[in-house]
């Protein structure tokens, strides 16, 4: 009977394995470029599906996610403000507890079905090395759990993973490894770990992750803030505070700081040129389309 189990058991792993791992070589053409394409799964959202694809969109590109979607520059962007829900344990719950959500009350169910939602558009608009992933944070807050809505970037990820690895390979991450298992271990690791990950994630160069890592230990130790400055790179919405980081106080830029800076000024000037040009008479704005139209064009 072992030997019968184990059989199955193999036989099943296998087919797994096959249907899972990344396997293409059963896909037709048709699949493989559906695959490819821009948000494949959009049209099979439905009405309000689409309304919500479109609104996580537009600001996506109005935000820092343009320098994933649009350039090279971020291997990480958020995609919207994180959502919140009363799924979080209260002071009476304990660590191990088997009853922790009251998964039958209307405001619970009214909850989960909106996280379903969520996470059905954002297979619908993953695609290619642009995955859409919805995370939850390692803390809870008056009872709620608040989860992030994350772009990834595969293709840089995995670059970053080999570039960095004498600090990634200390949770066995090399090229290759899934993001979703990244972002998840990455959540919820110790303090000063998580900024180092999050600042290489983020896009943030080395000195300005050394800087956050240093000054937060420093500050932990003598309880004293440690005094810094921003380094501020334009989005289409704001001119601050989105694709910034911290640097010490009064430091002048490096080049890196500089270059990535006028980088992302050039991608920036293009998004805005194409912007006005997606907005029909009634106001409405098409970021689906403006996004699969420049793809046609920059990505043959």
């Amino acid at each position: 009977m072992i030997k019968h189990n184990t059989y199955w058991a193999v036989a099943f792993v296998s087919l797994l394995l096959l249907i899972g791992c990344g396997s293409t070589s059963g896909l037709s053409d048709r699949t493989q470029r559906n695959r490819s394409k821009p948000f494949p799964g959009y049209e099979g959202l439905s009405d309000s599906d689409r309304v919500l694809a479109d609104s996580l969109m537009a600001y996506a590109l109005d935000h820092e996610a343009l320098y994933s979607l649009m350039a090279d520059l971020k291997p990480m962007s958020s995609v919207g403000f994180p959502l919140a829900y009363p799924l979080g344990k209260d002071s009476t719950q304990m660590d191990g507890q088997h009853q922790i959500v009251a998964t039958q009350s209307d405001s619970i169910q009214t909850a989960l079905a909106d996280l379903q939602r969520w996470n059905r558009v954002l297979r619908a608009l993953s695609f290619d090395r642009y995955q859409f992933f919805l995370i939850p944070f390692r803390k809870t807050r008056h009872e709620e759990r608040y989860l992030q809505m994350l772009l990834c970037r595969t293709d840089l990820l995995h670059q970053l993973l080999a570039r960095q690895a004498p600090f990634f390979a200390q949770w066995g991450f090399v090229p290759g490894t899934n993001p979703a298992v990244v972002l998840t271990a990455v959540e919820f690791e110790e303090k000063h770990d998580r900024y180092r990950a999050y600042g290489y994630l983020f896009g943030y160069p080395e000195h300005a992750v050394d800087f956050f890592v240093e000054a937060s230990q420093e500050q932990e130790e003598s309880g004293v803030f440690v005094e810094r400055s921003f380094f501020q790179i334009p989005v289409h919405a704001r001119e601050s505070g989105y694709f910034t980081y911290a640097l010490p106080e009064d430091f002048h830029p490096l080049p890196i700081d500089s270059t990535t800076y006028y980088q992302a000024a050039n991608v920036l000037k293009e998004y805005r040129a194409l912007r006005p040009k997606y907005i029909n008479k009634k106001g409405h704005y098409n970021p689906i389309k403006l996004y699969r139209n420049w793809w046609r064009k920059h990505k043959k």
